[in-house]
């Protein structure tokens, strides 16, 4: 066909396209176009200042306030979940996230029996002080320090059942080798920065952070007074899996502050309204690694500005503002 037989078929089509809308026309109809609508521009990004100006006004642990801020409000992330085993988790992050590598598959996991052990241990100390404290000590402060003694179990128990985090914390620092202090911090601030900017990232408003020694955490509002939904426990599980990506991220070989948020992200599956069982459980803990992990690699500059912002001591506004603004 040559090009003139083109040039007369595209002349036939857009007569016969012409004639169509004036029939429509005369019939009273808005005539039918073949033009493609342009999709919505994206949102618009606020700049550092406009960002910090506009947290300024609003309370940031409300979901509420924050959908007017649009990183928040327009995350790119769909949360559903789906199988991923181990070999897939590890081929599509170049071998980085591994059992191992994340330390959820290593003998140095804080495991339950850690967990009874542990508990035995403190409830054994605290008795033997407080015996000794009535024994030894003046009655008045015999009996306060007996009794302060009798309480430590059971706010062990307490803190395990509402916080096991803070539990696998406390035995891991225990139990593992010491870290010098500028590389323990560095790791601190990559774990709990990836837990920050995850969290921002699928829609969890932060209610405040610390990375000091003891209690290094990000705390997020988190619905209350409710059973979880399936896609609550979603979103908790990337959230969950994101610290330990985090370090891996900063290339730390081996994740080592996730033993924690495992628990928690346990303890989140069990409240589910929906049954979920080992082997989705399983996977679902993998899925979460993998889209924290892809998270944080499309967003590593901002990563870093949130890593860094957290070892200067910035306030949780300003982190946030860094995460909109895409900038220091």
């Amino acid at each position: 066909m040559g090009n003139d037989d083109v040039e007369e078929l595209m002349a036939a089509a857009a007569k016969l396209r012409k004639e169509s809308e004036e029939a429509e026309i005369a019939m009273g109809r808005t005539p039918t176009t073949t033009s493609t609508t342009s999709p919505p521009p994206p949102p618009k990004k606020l700049s550092f200042t406009e960002a910090t100006t506009l947290l300024d006004s609003i309370d940031v642990s409300s979901t509420t306030s924050l959908a007017a801020l649009p990183t928040f409000s327009n995350s790119p992330f769909p949360l559903v979940p789906f199988p991923v085993p181990l070999k897939t988790l590890s081929s599509r992050t170049s071998g980085m996230l591994t059992g191992d590598s994340l330390g959820v598959g290593g003998s140095d996991d804080v495991s339950l029996d850690d967990f009874k052990y542990a508990t035995i241990g403190v409830t054994v100390v605290s008795s033997i002080l407080a015996v000794l404290s009535g024994v030894v000590l003046p009655n008045n402060t015999g009996a306060t320090l007996t009794y302060l003694f009798a309480v430590i179990p059971i706010l062990w128990i307490g803190i395990g059942s509402s916080a096991p985090g803070i539990l696998a914390s406390i035995i891991e620092t225990a139990r593992s080798t010491k870290e010098d202090q500028s590389t323990k911090r560095s790791r601190v601030t990559a774990h709990e920065a990836a837990h920050l900017l995850v969290g921002y990232m699928v829609g969890m408003p932060v209610k405040q952070y610390s990375v000091e020694d003891g209690e290094p955490r990000v705390e997020f509002g988190v619905p209350t007074g409710r059973e979880l939904s399936y896609e609550d426990v979603s979103r908790i599980s990337v959230v969950a899996m994101a610290g330990s990506a985090g370090e891996l991220a900063a290339d730390f070989e081996v994740a080592k502050g996730g033993e924690g948020d495992l628990l928690t992200l346990q303890s989140a599956m069990s409240s589910c309204s929906e049954f979920i069982g080992a082997a989705k459980q399983q996977d679902m803990t993998r899925w979460g690694a993998l889209t924290s992990w892809g998270i944080i690699q499309g967003n590593k500059e901002i990563f870093e500005n949130v890593r860094k912002g957290m070892e200067e001591g910035k306030g949780i506004k300003e982190l946030i503002a860094t995460i909109e603004a895409g900038q220091n």
